[in-house]
């Protein structure tokens, strides 16, 4: 189902599927080790130790989430690193859009519904030189979920595509467009990054926003502005404007 919906080159003409995974991530790492391909995708109808940004864990359902990792073997300037996960989430909120869910982003990579995440991203990479060797893109999407599939606590703030239309989706189809829009997004990069920053403000929840902004142990409080030509966020604090090389808006 998902190769017979891929309009790809690469990503996704390997699938390694697995019943169940700790993590898709772990396992895509451990793969990479063993010489496999680039574009390789590993999914698995149930992880059981999902990884978040920071060390997180990220809860999925099984057999009800879209929980899948993308292997891409690259020779990008580390420098543009920060991009990866900024063309994930464009990516995914472009395909979502064809199944009529209108997601919005909040930096740099959580996918939210009516202020309730319906996905993340976690980006991990390896670096030679100047240049990134490899990256995994692991991402985690609530699909199928009820309402009684989340515990109260969970259900404050978070949501499933089910949850927001009412309607039951092929989880193979969503993972294939997913596919279709990320690849031409990475082929192109550096050379779309202004096209790709102009798409993802437009995506964004948090443009033009007072926000509380995490960076490392400090939170300091802004107006989210943009992202630099490097991917990272620029805020305005106090009217100066300031650019964060990691972080995340809380």
């Amino acid at each position: 189902m998902v190769q017979a919906n891929l309009k790809t080159k690469v990503l996704g003409r390997q699938i390694e599927y697995y019943t169940r995974l700790e993590s898709t991530n772990s396992e895509a790492w451990e793969i990479i080790n063993e010489g496999t391909p680039s574009g390789t995708i590993i999914v698995t109808d149930n992880q059981f130790k999902g990884k978040g940004r920071n060390n997180r864990k990220w809860l999925s359902s099984p057999n009800k989430s879209l929980t899948f990792s993308i292997i891409i073997t690259s020779n990008l300037e580390a420098t543009f690193s920060n991009w990866i996960p900024i063309i994930s989430a464009l990516a995914i909120h472009n395909a979502l859009s064809l199944f009529n869910i209108r997601v919005k982003i909040k930096y740099p990579n959580d996918l939210i519904i009516d202020d309730k995440k319906i996905g993340g991203i976690l980006c991990e990479s390896k670096i030679r030189g100047k240049h990134l060797k490899h990256i995994v893109i692991g991402i985690g999407i609530n699909v199928n979920e009820r309402l009684e599939d989340f515990n109260p606590e969970i259900l404050k703030i978070a949501t499933s595509m089910q949850i927001n239309s009412g309607k039951f989706y092929q989880r193979e189809r969503i993972l294939a467009e997913i596919l279709n829009e990320i690849e031409p997004l990475l082929d192109k990069l550096p050379s779309n990054i202004d096209l790709v920053k102009t798409q993802w403000e437009a995506a964004s929840n948090n443009i033009n926003q007072t926000t509380k902004f995490m960076n490392q142990d400090e939170v300091v409080t802004g107006i989210f502005k943009s992202l630099n030509s490097s991917g990272n966020a620029i805020i305005n604090i106090d009217g100066k404007e300031v650019e964060f090389f990691s972080g995340e808006i809380i």
